[in-house]
């Protein structure tokens, strides 16, 4: 009777124990699953990649001097999937008595470039010293190896870019914001755009 006795629950220990593991037993096999669940699904939409440049390059000419003129042309690069190059002899983004200017249009900015010439006896830095003592935001800047001053006229960002080797002429350049742009305008100076166009720009003497 005693045997009996201990036998049962010994019995009662052991189905006990298979209970447990058998209920143990679907928890270890429903971890996969989750982890399964918590992978990235195929076909992700991925980050866009940026598209292709078109590279283009325009060409601005204009005579630079009085006696022993030169005839100068100025060339730049810039992406036709963003902007447009023309040259004109009216109706221009703002006031020039140059007879013709060359202008660059984009969804930022657009930009007009135009020749100008320095007063009697002025050089670059002497016109770099006018400009810091009647304009706000004088500054020096550099695009790689195209170096000038900068300066704020009304709502215009100016730049004044030196001719190699012409003691005449000089480069005008007014960009204006468009409506759109979300910074504050005298932030075009610093814009990649503006710094890989005007960094373009070579001249020639013909």
């Amino acid at each position: 009777m005693k045997k009996a006795l201990i036998l049962v629950p010994v019995c009662a220990a052991a189905a006990g124990t298979a209970v447990f593991f058998a209920m143990k037993k679907p928890k270890a096999e429903a971890a996969p699953k989750e982890k399964k669940a918590a992978a990235p699904k195929a076909g992700a939409k991925k980050e866009k990649a940026a598209a292709p440049k078109a590279i283009k390059s325009g060409s601005y000419t204009f005579i630079s001097g009085f006696q022993n003129a030169a005839e100068v042309e100025m060339s730049l690069q810039y992406d036709s999937n963003v902007y447009f190059f023309e040259i004109l002899d009216e109706d221009f983004l703002t006031y020039s008595s140059d007879s013709h200017v060359a202008v660059i249009r984009g969804e930022d900015f657009s930009m007009q470039l135009e020749y100008a010439g320095y007063y009697g006896g002025e050089d670059f830095n002497g016109l770099a010293k006018s400009v810091s003592e009647r304009y706000q935001g004088f500054g020096e800047v550099s695009y790689g190896s195209v170096k000038g001053v900068k300066y704020l006229d009304g709502d215009s960002v100016c730049l004044c870019i030196p001719v190699p080797d012409d003691q005449s002429s000089y480069i005008l350049v007014n960009i204006l914001a468009s409506k759109d742009y979300d910074e504050p305008f005298y932030t075009l100076a610093d814009h990649p755009d503006v710094k890989d166009i005007i960094g373009s720009m070579k001249f020639s003497k013909k």
